[in-house]
């Protein structure tokens, strides 16, 4: 992950009249509003909040639709912890979204750590082919027990591989030392899984515990004598309605015939107030959403703006739902989508270790930040995370979180790692994300960002996607893929279909330059190569389906390369990865030739 300075500023004369246009006051008006609301998904606040967006785009005159879809959503309420001697009084203790809900009591044992990330964590390996962790592999059968965990953010798969060794209970203990993080215990993105895979859901409560806390059952834990601990959940899970909105502003400037078009988005639903996780989102949405409609004039495609419920309780419910519901509209004229979530958190000044794209955004997403803030920036690989509901579509996307204070200061502040809020560990999934944690000048540069990087998806005469550089980013996972597997596997194949798309990637792209290929034909085959170029990169499941929560590395298919070196020649599980490999390896070379033959010459 390099860092990368940005340049002087420079916007044409229709971004400077859209970057002039954004106002303070619309966005720090939601913020006041928002600031009273916790927007749980399936709640009474949450519907206010949808209505203030309804009754805000009313004003403005901007078109919208409210759809009110039945979500599968687990609101989490309380937990309580005792051990049988009756000493221990924890602080707050917190159980999670999708924890089973009941009181069990069992002999409390240690099973160390469990990993942050289900991926390695050495420099680079956000791109490329890296070792699966395997959590809680020594751990032997805890058939009762209660199972206390260091696992800070606790990993869903983790979660799941306690369960499976027979723990009646698991209990987290987390970094924050007063507070712990809100979240989620089940892989199901959307919530609601489909019929066969409805085992993903946790059948175990579920708790976390500050650092101190832990600490403390620590002691009971590893005590000569054994203790038991009652440990009680009270989670309501259930399918409820919640509210979508959903802005559109035609371009007026676009085909009446192309239906194409950006969807900018961003999840308005919060633990707590969650003001810039992501109330501060919201109102960059909504401030878009007036100046985008104001200045649609020289729009020549059409811009979708979409707030979501359902993100913290719901695995992404609300953009799952999104992406079932309007999955052919998606998959056949959405040129890109864009996360806005967690923008303008005060002392924000850099889009260094929280802003993510994928590969083919990098030009268009470092231009919008070079011209429109100056601040320094580095790429990085969307997670399997945030409201990425469209991978399996193969929809290009850009940005999940935002700006972030700088590592240095967060040092200071010893905070620890955490995935939103700027990076600001004392508000992200806390009762302490309050309108004092935005900043109004980190807000508006953040708005106008994502205005000129919108404003470029929509206006370009050809989609600025580069693909030869996707092409190129994918030959190296691969590459190392091959060189991981030795001689147990040969990627060969895999390696050649990409030199011959990318020869292939090269040409079309001249061809466009030259205008040997009109637009039309140009954003169509761009459009087919994020499609499939996507779909390999990030998943590995259907392309009407949702791959689960897990964060993997690229090239998913070719993530059990790594268990090689788990096993010897003459065992089956050997030869058994080798069948695996040659079929994803099939898989993936047929969608790479029929690639390369679909490109125009």
């Amino acid at each position: 992950m390099s860092q990368e300075s940005a340049g002087e500023k420079s916007l044409d004369r229709y971004e400077s009249r859209l970057t002039d246009a954004v106002s303070i006051d619309e966005p720090w008006a939601l913020l006041e509003e928002f600031s009273e609301l916790e927007r749980v998904s399936g709640t009474e606040d949450e519907r206010r909040a949808a209505e203030y967006l309804t009754g805000r785009l009313d004003a403005f005159g901007v078109e919208y639709e409210r759809y009110d879809p039945e979500l599968y959503i687990s609101q989490p309420h309380d937990a309580s912890i005792t051990v049988d001697d009756g000493a221990f009084e924890p602080g707050p203790v917190k159980t999670v979204a999708f924890s089973a809900s009941r009181e069990v009591t069992g002999e409390l044992v240690y099973v160390g750590e469990a990993e942050q990330s289900d991926v390695g964590a050495d420099e680079g390996s956000q791109y490329h082919a890296v070792n699966v962790t395997r959590p809680y592999a020594d751990v032997d059968d805890l058939d009762g027990k209660v199972a206390l965990t260091a696992a800070g953010s606790l990993s869903i798969r983790a979660t799941r591989v306690l369960e499976q060794k027979g723990a009646a209970g698991v209990i987290a203990i987390h970094e924050h030392e007063r507070e712990p993080h809100d979240g989620i215990a089940t892989s199901v993105w959307g919530g609601a899984p489909p019929y066969d895979e409805k085992e993903r859901i946790p059948d175990i409560p579920i708790a976390n515990v500050t650092r101190p806390d832990g600490d403390e059952l620590r002691t009971y834990a590893d005590a000569e004598a054994t203790h038991e601990v009652t440990l009680g959940t009270d989670v309501t899970t259930d399918w409820m309605a919640c509210p979508i909105v959903e802005a559109r502003i035609e371009g007026e400037a676009a085909d009446p015939d192309d239906e194409d078009f950006v969807l900018l988005h961003g999840h308005y639903d919060s633990w707590a107030v969650g003001v810039t996780d992501n109330a501060t989102g919201d109102a960059g949405l909504l401030e878009l959403a007036r100046v985008f409609d104001a200045h649609a004039d020289e729009l020549q495609r059409d811009l979708r703006v979409a707030w979501w419920p359902g993100h913290s309780t719901g695995r992404y419910a609300g953009s799952t739902w999104y992406a079932d519901e309007f999955a052919m509209e998606l998959a056949e004229h959405c040129v890109a989508h864009v996360d806005m979530d967690s923008p303008g958190a005060k002392g924000s000044t850099e889009y260094v270790d929280m802003a993510c794209w994928m590969p083919e955004m990098h030009g268009v997403v470092a231009g919008a930040i070079e011209d429109a803030t100056g601040a320094p920036y580095s790429e990085n690989r969307p997670r399997r995370a945030g409201d990425y509901s469209f991978n399996n579509l193969g929809v290009s996307g850009a940005f999940t979180l935002s700006s972030n204070i700088p590592a240095d200061v967060r040092e200071t502040m010893r905070w620890h790692t955490v995935g939103g809020c700027g990076g600001n560990a004392d508000a992200w999934h806390l009762s302490t994300d309050t309108i004092d944690k935005a900043g109004k000048p980190e807000l508006v540069r953040d708005i106008r960002m994502y205005a000129v990087l919108v404003s470029r998806l929509l206006r370009a005469d050809v989609l600025p996607h580069d693909h030869a550089r996707n092409v190129e980013r994918h030959r190296s996972i691969v590459a190392e893929y091959d060189e991981l597997a030795g001689d147990a596997f040969d990627f060969g194949p895999t390696l050649d279909a990409l030199d011959e798309l990318a020869d292939a990637v090269e040409s079309f792209y001249d061809a466009v330059e030259a205008g040997e290929i009109d637009p039309e034909t140009a954003n169509e085959a761009i459009k087919t190569l994020s499609r499939t170029l996507t779909r390999l990169n990030f998943v590995s499941d259907g392309q009407f389906e949702q791959d689960p929560a897990y964060n993997r590395p690229p090239y998913p298919r070719f993530e059990h390369t790594s268990l090689f070196e788990a096993y010897d020649e003459d065992d089956d599980e050997y030869r058994f990865l080798q069948v695996e490999l040659r079929r994803a390896q099939n898989d993936a070379v047929f969608e790479l030739s029929r690639l390369r033959e679909q490109l125009p010459n």
